[in-house]
C-alpha cells in the first residue's frame, strides 16, 4: 500500500553510494511514490532544501556502528523551521568496502583514492595488502571510483560494490574493511507520519540548564515511565562553552501514554524539547 508521496527525494550523493541503497530500500519498503530522485552534498544543503520545499523528502546518515553519530545531520535536523518535517522511517545498510580498479592484477596499482573515513576503515587492510602505495582523498567514495575509471589501471578505489557497477570497474577484493560488522542507519525525513506500530522508537531532543542535576531530573521521567533509552548523545550548544544538547532515542511510540506522559512533563522542566520522529524500529 503506498501511503508517502513527493515530487523530489534526496539523498546524500553522488550516486553509487551506500546512501543511494539505503534510499532504494526505503523506497521499496514503503512503495514510496516519487519523481525525481536527487543526489545532493553536503547533508546541510539536503535539509536546508527539504526545510524549504513542501514537495520534497530526504533520506540521509545518523549513525554509524564505528565513527558514531553523524554529527552534521544531528546538528541541522535540531534547526529545521517546518515542525512537520519528521524522522518516519529508518533503515540500515551493511558497509562493506571494495577494492576496485580498471586493472586486473593488485600488483600494477601504484594509487588508492576513496573518501578518508573508508582509508580510515580499510588501514589494515591498506598496510598489509598495498605496501608503498600512494593514498589519495576524494569527497565519497563513487567519487573515487569515477576517478580510478578516469585515471587508469595504476589507481584504484575503495568504495561499493555499486560503484564498481556504476563505472563498470573490476572488483580486485571485497569485504576490505578491518571491522567486519560495519553498518549506517540511514533515517527519511517526510512530513507524512507512518501509523504508530508496536516495535516503534522515538527520537527527541532537548536543552537544560547548565545547573546540578538539570539532566538526571530529566532521565529520572522516563525511568519513572518505565521507558527504555535506546540511545543518547550529547552535543556541544555552540553558545558557551560547557553547555551541551542531549539526543535520545526511547523505546516506543509518541502516541503511548507513558511516551506521552514523559514527554509533557520533561517538557515543563527544559529549556527546549523536540520530538524529531516516531517511527518503526528498522528489523532485518
Amino acid at each position: 500500500m503506498n501511503i508517502l508521496n513527493a515530487e523530489k527525494l534526496y539523498f546524500l550523493g553522488p550516486e553509487g553510494t551506500y546512501a543511494q541503497q539505503a534510499m532504494e530500500q526505503l523506497v521499496a519498503k514503503y512503495d514510496i511514490k516519487v519523481e525525481q530522485k536527487i543526489p545532493l552534498n553536503p547533508i546541510t544543503a539536503i535539509l536546508k532544501t527539504v526545510d524549504n520545499d513542501k514537495n520534497a523528502f530526504a533520506v540521509l546518515p545518523i549513525e554509524n556502528s564505528i565513527e558514531g553519530i553523524v554529527r552534521e545531520t544531528i546538528d541541522n535536523l535540531v534547526k529545521l523551521e517546518d515542525e512537520n518535517l519528521k524522522i518516519t522511517a529508518e533503515t540500515v545498510i551493511p558497509i562493506s568496502h571494495c577494492l576496485m580498479s580498471e586493472a586486473k592484477n593488485p600488483s600494477e596499482i601504484k594509487y588508492i583514492i576513496s573518501h578518508p573515513q573508508a582509508l580510515g576503515q580499510c588501514s589494515g587492510y591498506i598496510c598489509e595488502n598495498l605496501k608503498g602505495v600512494t593514498v589519495l582523498e576524494a569527497a565519497s567514495t563513487s567519487e573515487a571510483a569515477r576517478q580510478a575509471k578516469e585515471k587508469g589501471k595504476e589507481y584504484a578505489a575503495i568504495a561499493s560494490k555499486i560503484a564498481a557497477k556504476k563505472f563498470d570497474l573490476n572488483i580486485l577484493a571485497e569485504q576490505i574493511n578491518d571491522e567486519k560488522d560495519n553498518k549506517t542507519r540511514f533515517i527519511l525525513l517526510t512530513r507524512t507520519p507512518l501509523s504508530a506500530t508496536e516495535n516503534a522508537k522515538t527520537s527527541i531532543f532537548f536543552s537544560v540548564k547548565n545547573e546540578p542535576g538539570s539532566l538526571v531530573k530529566v532521565l529520572n521521567i522516563f525511568d519513572q515511565e518505565n521507558i527504555n533509552l535506546m540511545y543518547i548523545e550529547s552535543r556541544p550548544s555552540k553558545k558557551k562553552m560547557g553547555e551541551y544538547n542531549f539526543c535520545l532515542d526511547l523505546e516506543g511510540h509518541v502516541t503511548d501514554k507513558n511516551i506521552a506522559s514523559a514527554i509533557e512533563k520533561a517538557e515543563k522542566i527544559t529549556n527546549r524539547l523536540v520530538v524529531t520522529g516516531s517511527y518503526p524500529q528498522f528489523e532485518p
